[in-house]
């Protein structure tokens, strides 16, 4: 995949990676990354992807991988902005630089959670999410619940009050975020209606009313943030598009583990992966 910067409304210059078929393509996708997720770790299901016919974009929030500054200390983006800047950007550049339409967007976790901000959603066809929950805490079976308390109401604090940043490789949660990424997204996981705080701030509305594309809602049974409690109540947050929820059973294709973030990984490549994408080209 060729490595591509993409700037921002704002200016701020996004790390990203775009992959065509080596024949005629089938279809776009851009695959936006989970929270502390860099674009490197979908690498192999891109080029899965690629195979199978499609252009794929991937790209690194800001204060995340590539588009993450030298020093994390320094970085003074949020975690909204990933819907309200990022995402847009990476749209916009495949629109006017690529003159491409009719995109899926392939959303994993709080990738699919902030399309809502997308401004040209005309744009975007179809949206697959995977694991796209409301986030508070004490949606999440016991004792995982504890473990998510303790997390953000000792943890969290701690980690920026000694490093003035979120460590989270040092508590294996991923890549390492910026302060007020982090506070702003345990803000949102403390709350029972989860980011809709930021909704009436930013747009002065409690959901994604203009957001009409239809969403295929993907989340697997071993996974505890994904339930069938949360992600429902996601998808609330799209009361206007036509919503379809899939559970995938993973006992009936494996008896490995795939909880939040696992679909994606390479062993998967023979059993989950063609089913997924058979749910995108659906």
């Amino acid at each position: 995949m060729q490595k591509i910067f993409i700037n921002a409304a704002d200016g701020y210059r996004l790390s990203a990676l775009y992959g065509t078929p080596a024949g005629e393509s089938t279809g776009t996708i851009i695959l936006s990354s989970a929270t502390g997720i860099k674009k490197e770790f979908y690498i192999n299901f891109s080029k899965f992807l690629i195979h199978n016919g499609y252009n794929v974009l991937l790209y690194d929030y800001r204060g995340i991988g590539g588009s993450a500054p030298g020093n994390l200390k320094t970085s003074k983006a949020y975690m909204h902005e990933w819907g309200t800047k990022d995402m847009n950007a990476v749209l916009n550049f495949l629109v006017d630089q690529k003159k491409l339409t009719g995109i899926i967007w392939l959303g994993h976790s709080v990738g699919a959670q902030l399309i809502g901000f997308l401004e040209h959603r005309q744009h975007i066809c179809k949206v697959v999410a995977i694991n796209a929950a409301l986030g508070y805490w004490r949606y999440f079976p016991f004792p995982r619940k504890l473990l998510i308390w303790v997390l953000w109401y000792f943890i969290g604090p701690l980690m920026v009050k000694i490093y003035g940043y979120g460590n989270m490789q040092k508590i294996g949660w991923g890549e390492n975020l910026p302060v007020n990424i982090l506070l702003e997204w345990r803000e949102w996981c403390l709350s029972k209606t989860y980011f809709m705080g930021c909704l009436r701030e930013k747009l002065h509305t409690d959901k994604f009313y203009e957001f009409t594309t239809p969403i295929t809602a993907i989340y697997t049974s071993d996974d505890f943030i994904a339930n069938d409690k949360t992600v429902p109540l996601m998808m609330q947050f799209f009361p206007n598009s036509p919503q379809k929820i899939m559970k995938l059973f993973v006992d009936d294709y494996t008896r490995e583990k795939v909880g939040h973030t696992g679909i994606f990984r390479k062993k998967f490549e023979k059993n989950l992966w063609p089913w997924l994408v058979s749910v995108i080209e659906i």
